[in-house]
Parts: structure tokens; sequence; C-alpha cells
């Protein structure tokens, strides 16, 4: 049963993931519109900007445990790419204990607090004209931030089982 959970997280990442990348077509035909109709038709929208936030912050949420799934975030390759894949896993570990279970214990505590104070307030967005609801859209913080806790904790303990089998 446990070698079924991170399998189950991973596709969960997987999927969330994908279905977050076709938010950019539409964040990209919403400002290709946009441009269009401010520009050519001298009419800009009144919407533009808020939907475009709200999309790209939606896509990059929710595109970050998948990147975590593949291990494309960002690190120094100098040393990592010179040692060891044990020493890599060890590196890895640490950096999880160390800045990444912290730092999105943080995001999902004080993003969980945000998200429940915009519900409270029925939030709308004070950014323009239009004032859309944005708590929906704060939802997407807390939701994300455990997936990416969750992937988090797989790759970690991936990272324990590579150094386990390195001593082996």
């Amino acid at each position: 049963m446990w070698s079924l959970l991170p399998k189950f997280i991973d596709r969960l990442s997987e999927w969330v993931g994908k279905a977050s990348a076709w938010l950019i077509p539409l964040l990209i035909a919403e400002l290709v519109y946009d441009t269009i109709a401010r520009y050519v038709f001298n009419a800009p929208t009144a919407w533009s900007y808020d939907i475009s936030y709200m999309l790209y912050g939606a896509a990059f949420m929710g595109g970050a445990a998948y990147t975590l799934l593949l291990d494309e975030h960002v690190r120094i390759e100098v040393v990592y790419e010179k040692v060891s894949q044990k020493s890599r896993a060890l590196i890895d570990a640490i950096g999880y204990v160390v800045f990444f279970f912290p730092s999105m214990g943080a995001l999902l505590y004080f993003g969980t607090e945000f998200t429940i104070k915009s519900w409270k307030l029925l939030e709308t967005s004070g950014e323009s004209m239009w004032s859309p609801p944005i708590y929906p859209f704060k939802t997407i913080i807390p939701i994300t931030a455990l997936l990416l806790i969750l992937q988090g904790i797989v790759q970690f303990s991936r990272c324990i089982a590579s150094i386990w089998k390195e001593r082996k």
C-alpha cells in the first residue's frame, strides 16, 4: 500500500501540472486580445490585468509540484554535477530538511490563513475597475502548497532510499 501512495502523488502532481499548462494558451489568447483591443481599436479591457495575473499565478503554482517531480527546479550545478549519486541524494535530502520543508510549511500555513481571511471577507481585487472576486484564486495557494509538500516528501524519501541503497 505504501508503494502506491508515492505513485498516486506523482500522478496527481503530473496531472495538475499538465492541466495547469493549459492555462498558458488561455493567458496568451487573453493578452493578444487585450493588446489588439487596446492598440488597434483603442478599446482597452477592464478585466485583462486581473485575468492575466490570475491565469499566470494559477499556472505557476499548479506546475510547481510537477516541476519538482521532474527534478527541474533551480540548483547550482557546478558542484552538484561533479559528485556521486549518493552525494547528490545527500545534498538534496539536506536541502529538503533545511530549506524546502520549512519554507513550504510557512507557505501552507500563511497561505491558508490568507485564503481563509479572503473567503471571510469575500475579497475582491482592487487592482482594476472590474474588481472580480479574488478569494477563489487565493485558494490555489494552500492547495498547491500542500501538493508541493506531498511531492517533496516523496522526493525526500527517494533521496533517503538512494542513500541507503548506496551504503549496501
